[in-house]
């Protein structure tokens, strides 16, 4: 299991994006930067339409330079990529 914490600040939903990534599943969740509350929890299984349901979940979370290196660390964490 791998476990990220970014602590983005005004650029996202709560300023926090966790990413825990298991065999399965994937789970982003965002929390208040200053109580660490949890605000939003979503969770993707690890399948062919994966990569495009996250990244457009990310991009609605903070801003696209954010959602990107977030979608780089689960690249290099999980078996999902994109299909161009």
């Amino acid at each position: 299991m791998n476990l990220r914490t970014f602590r983005i600040g005004e650029y996202a939903v709560g300023g926090i994006i966790r990413v825990r990534i298991n065999l399965e599943s994937i789970f982003i969740q965002t929390l208040d930067y200053d109580t660490e509350e949890e605000v939003t929890r979503n969770s993707f299984p690890l399948n062919d339409e994966s990569y495009w349901l996250i990244s457009d979940r990310l991009h609605e979370l903070t801003s696209s330079f954010y959602a990107e290196r977030i979608m780089k660390f689960i690249e290099e964490n999980a078996e999902i990529h994109s299909e161009i």
